[in-house]
């Protein structure tokens, strides 16, 4: 007896564990939100760059990547001005990685991008 009500509640959850992955795959995925900039090159040869930029590149790749394509930031026209802000901004963000440290070098190395690009 004991034996068939284990084996009853071992199915049910089975069954209730099958009906929950039914639900979740037919739910309506999140859709990204794409911008203009998001449809350009998304990487940068900075193989002409001075070392201290080809190091910031790295660091703006490896953190900006995080959230969203490296094409967003490198086909924006932003002011030096506008880069800090938005940059800040997306420090904010949870899960951005940023840090006042990194953030510093990512401004400093899309300013000097936008002025020698």
């Amino acid at each position: 007896m004991q034996r068939a009500i284990v084996w009853i509640v071992v199915l049910g959850v089975i069954v209730l564990v099958g009906i929950g992955i039914i639900f979740a795959l037919r739910a309506p995925r999140a859709v990204l939100k794409t911008y203009p900039a998001d449809k350009g090159p998304n990487f940068i040869d900075v193989s002409a760059y001075p070392q201290k930029m080809q190091a910031a590149y790295e660091v703006f790749a490896r953190k900006c990547s995080r959230c969203h394509t490296l094409a967003r930031p490198i086909n924006s026209d932003f002011e030096p001005e506008e880069w800090r802000t938005y940059v800040y901004k997306m420090m904010r963000k949870p899960g951005s990685g940023l840090t006042p440290q990194t953030a510093e070098k990512v401004i400093e190395f899309l300013i000097y991008d936008e002025e020698h690009r």
